[in-house]
């Protein structure tokens, strides 16, 4: 991985659009459930923190990349959410091809609907399909069934929206390895240009969290991550989807364009409550974020009534930042870097030892400096990273 120049501009843009018409048990995002009145108020409060973005120049125009996280960023309806891509095409600009990302539900997805998000130019839909097992759907807390979700699959594969990516998730405690695997085929025979394949965790703070802890529910168990892991990429493969990070798989050229630039340590713009962005210093400048450091992360509040009104009160809904420099900043490149199937270039002597001896055990692949996690190492990532940063 080449490290990225400190001052590099953004030219991708996250923006997050909390409302949910309910909290599934394992999620731990930022979001609003059932608050259909605060939705005119923070497309306000998002539209005025764009207006300020885009006046103060951190970014160049035109962007390359504009993702819409949630929550649920269809539950805005078509007329909010033309209103703000408007707002971000007059103060940004999008390049032609630009990767325009939207997240759904299946259970908004109908021919009128994609037609729609088409129309507003939504160029790629990463669909929360999560399973295609029924008992496990209600398990997870999901709003859809099976069928519900393959219509939807099928319906986009059939719209003017050039690309559809599914979430999937595996080693859910209800959902035996020969029913993940049914399901992954069914999904695998629509065609998908992309699929984000996830292990199921438990977050601090979540429902689930709380089911495990009070014995309610088991914890995912290792041997159905492990299990279930493999034969999701032994799968995908055989259907030309190749593993580009440790999550995500896709059909040459299809990976997510935005979402590389995380992985990649490109900066980007965040805006919206509970988003993060990451900046150089001459971005971060003429945001008025200032420190000692090469590069900053950026976070807002988390409650989106809070950012509302921190944005009416002039601050923008910026909460936190981070600077990061020197060994910090290699320690995420490190991390950052053994996600991804091309790997990461080794910066010191004792890394490259320590690389040669977790070549042995076959957890990496080393070539001169370059280092990729094999698909045994790829299970245990934390582990790469601790013993490659204290090298």
């Amino acid at each position: 991985m080449t490290a990225e120049a400190p001052d590099q501009p953004p030219r991708s843009l996250y923006l997050h659009l909390p409302f949910c018409a309910r909290r599934c048990p394992y999620c731990d995002f930022a979001i609003v459930v059932g608050d259909a009145l605060l939705q005119d108020r923070y497309l306000e409060a998002l539209l005025s923190e764009l207006a300020w973005m885009s006046a103060s120049g951190a970014a160049p125009r035109p962007l390359q990349t504009l993702y819409l996280g949630g929550g649920t960023p269809s539950l805005l309806g078509l007329g909010r959410l033309g209103r703000l891509l408007a707002a971000v095409e007059a103060g940004f600009g999008l390049e032609t091809g630009c990767e325009v990302t939207m997240e759904v539900n299946p259970e908004e997805v109908t021919q009128a609907t994609a037609a729609a998000w088409a129309d507003l130019g939504v160029t790629r839909v990463s669909l929360g399909v999560q399973s295609l097992d029924d008992d496990t759907l209600v398990w997870l807390g999901r709003g859809h069934d099976s069928r519900t979700a393959e219509s939807a699959v099928a319906t986009l594969r059939q719209s003017a929206i050039p690309a559809l990516s599914c979430d999937l998730i595996f080693a859910i405690p209800v959902q035996p390895t020969a029913t993940f695997a049914r399901g992954l085929d069914r999904l695998l025979s629509h065609g998908p240009d992309h699929i984000s394949c996830y292990e199921l965790t438990v977050e601090p703070g979540t429902q689930l969290q709380r089911w495990v802890a009070n014995g309610a529910v088991p914890a995912p168990a290792e041997e159905d991550f492990l299990a279930q892991g493999k034969l999701a990429r032994e799968a995908l493969a055989r259907a030309g989807l190749h593993r580009y990070e440790v999550s995500n798989y896709s059909r040459p050229g299809s990976e997510s364009r935005h979402n590389l630039n995380y992985w990649t340590g490109a900066p980007y713009l965040a805006a919206g409550c509970g988003a993060h962005g990451f900046l150089g210093r001459s971005a971060a400048a003429a945001l008025g974020i200032v420190g000692v450091g090469e590069r900053v992360r950026y976070w807002h509040l988390r409650a989106a009534a809070t950012y509302v009104r921190s944005v009416a009160a002039g601050e923008m809904g910026l909460r936190g930042r981070e600077w990061l420099a020197g060994s910090e900043l290699a320690l995420e490149r490190l991390a950052l870097g053994l996600r991804l199937t091309s790997g990461v270039e080794l910066s010191t002597p004792g890394q490259l030892e320590a690389g040669r001896r977790l070549a042995v055990q076959g957890l990496l692949l080393l070539e001169g400096r370059r280092v990729q996690a094999t698909p045994e190492g790829m299970d245990v990532l934390d582990r790469l990273t601790l013993e490659l940063a204290v090298a």
